[in-house]
């Protein structure tokens, strides 16, 4: 049940409060259409009751039969001072109630019939649209409630498309549009049929124009329909509207994708994307056509078209460095005016001498504070380890910190050598603070497996702390300590006897390793 925790308001005073129910449209709705009439409760509590533990009615009460048990179970004598009271809505949309206790916390709900939903306050079909709750003080005038609420209808349509032998079949991907009729209120509504043939559209009470958008050749059997939906109307949904058409005379098509695969890190396999420059042939074993032969453009796709029904073969062309991870060829039958789908599949077998990584920011306070985001603009220079004069080649994180040195780029300054070593290095900048290693050594594997994509090198700097992030101001007045070179936080713990953890809590250090010389450290007293 419905629990309030407060006390007792103790006063005689009255206030009244009304309104109206209106529709989208903002029109009143007629509250003596509808068995049982509609109705507007009030729930009232002293203010005297906690504010804070008053209920969320919206989830406690959800049907009028609770709400009626809240009611038969108030009294404005009783001892908790809680009232329950109802107001029917008139013929005007209107309702009203005289005279309510003041000074009480309010909330007022209005039970929705069925196939209506509330726009203010918001509320689900068929459920209780609740208002929050307010201190209603005595005043001259009777404060205003509003209620906006609009009817819905579930409009289905079926969509058939008849074929060449004059049998039907449930027409697929079909667009239906809306249109209402003079009423500013309402919205254009579009649906697609689905592999059913059927769309469902929601619309408001209204006249409507309800069209299909029809495809090319093909012949339209019925006409756009006019539809007029009355809120006043019984609930559920209405009659289903039926759209027909001829299909047209037509050819087959046959669409090859052609995608590849690579493999990740960890050694799984990855999506590449299309391949696009792939020979694809066509032919028929029964010799009624030549072999077609077409390349993929650059979404990895060819489509063979105008094709008669029978068995078609297709097969892809075998490329070095590549693995065929599907049948080839492939065999499809066409039975009738249908866009066929094949797909290929490969993988690439070829180590990938590159290098690629992150330059992260590590922040000290909110809102980034224990999260890492890519810095731009920052230079990566890799280094052939050992050359004098220095072979190597630099480049600037992109606007999401992400730098590459991909293996054309390297090759192009004489780099990608399978078992050399190449030294990565962030560029160092005053007052930032490098979390790791500022150069890092990467040595490309000798023999290169073929399933090798390259190294990965990530950095990430912290900028010099806030003032106050080195010492929080419960120790400023106790023992501190100067870091000096050598120093690591664990050393420094060690020689105060205390712990690394200890010192990172009491300086607001995320990383034992963002310390630096001169940084005070606030040591335990």
């Amino acid at each position: 049940g419905v629990s309030f925790a407060g006390g007792d308001n103790g006063s005689d005073e009255t206030v009244c409060v009304s309104g109206y129910v209106i529709n989208h449209r903002e029109q009143p709705v007629n509250g003596t259409k509808f068995t049982p009439q509609l109705k507007v409760y009030a729930i009232g509590v002293p203010s005297s009751y906690d504010a804070a533990q008053l209920p969320d009615m919206a989830t406690e009460v959800s049907s009028v039969d609770q709400l009626d048990t809240l009611s038969s179970g108030a009294d404005t004598a009783n001892s908790t001072g809680i009232v329950v009271a109802t107001a029917d809505v008139d013929e005007a949309g209107y309702w009203k109630f005289k005279e309510l206790p003041a000074g009480y916390y309010y909330t007022f709900a209005l039970p929705l019939p069925a196939d209506w939903d509330a726009i203010v306050p918001a509320a689900d079909r068929g459920a209780i649209a609740w208002t929050g709750w307010a201190v209603l003080d005595k005043q001259d005038d009777c404060y205003d409630v509003l209620f906006k609420i609009r009817r819905q209808f579930d409009v289905t349509i079926i969509k058939w498309e008849e074929q060449q032998d004059g049998t039907v079949l449930p027409g697929e991907d079909w667009d239906i549009t809306a249109y209402p009729a003079g009423d500013l209120f309402a919205v254009i509504q579009k649906e697609t049929t689905d592999a059913s043939g059927t769309a469902l559209m929601t619309l408001t009470p209204g006249t409507w124009l309800i069209k299909e958008t029809l495809k090319e050749d093909w012949i339209a059997v019925s006409r756009p329909r006019w539809l007029t939906l009355d809120q006043y109307a019984a609930s559920g949904a209405a009659d289903p509207i039926i759209f027909k058409n001829h299909v047209p005379v037509c050819h087959a098509s046959i669409t090859v994708e052609k995608n590849g695969l690579g493999t990740d890190a960890n050694g799984g396999t990855v999506w590449l994307g299309p391949l696009a420059g792939w020979k694809i042939t066509l032919d028929r074993p029964d010799g009624m056509i030549d072999p077609i032969t077409l390349t993929t453009s650059g979404s990895g796709k060819v489509t063979f078209k105008d094709l008669d029904p029978g068995v078609y073969t297709v097969e892809e062309e075998e490329v070095p460095g590549w693995k065929v991870v599907s049948d080839n060829p492939q065999t499809v039958v066409i039975q009738d005016c249908e866009d066929a789908r094949v797909l290929f599949e490969n993988k690439e077998i070829n180590g990938d001498l590159s290098i690629s990584g992150h330059k992260y920011f590590q922040a000290w306070v909110p809102p980034y504070k224990g999260e890492t985001v890519g810095m731009s603009g920052w230079t990566i220079t890799a280094t052939l380890k050992g050359t004098d004069p220095e072979i190597f080649v630099t480049t600037m994180t992109d606007t999401l910190g992400e730098y590459e040195f991909s293996q054309a780029t390297l090759e192009e300054a004489g780099m990608a050598i399978a078992g050399a070593t190449i030294t990565v290095c962030e560029e160092e900048r005053d007052h930032w603070i490098p979390v790791g290693d500022t150069c890092v050594d990467v040595t490309f594997p000798y023999p290169t497996p073929a399933d090798y994509e390259g190294a990965t090198v990530n950095f990430t700097n912290m900028q010099d702390p806030p003032p106050g992030a080195a010492a929080s101001s419960r120790y400023a007045s106790g023992p501190q300590y100067t870091v000096v070179r050598g120093d690591t936080l664990s050393s420094i713990a060690a020689r105060f006897h205390t712990s690394v953890t200890e010192l990172m809590r009491l300086n607001a250090l995320s990383n034992p390793k963002a310390i630096y010389i001169g940084l005070r450290l606030a040591l335990p007293k």
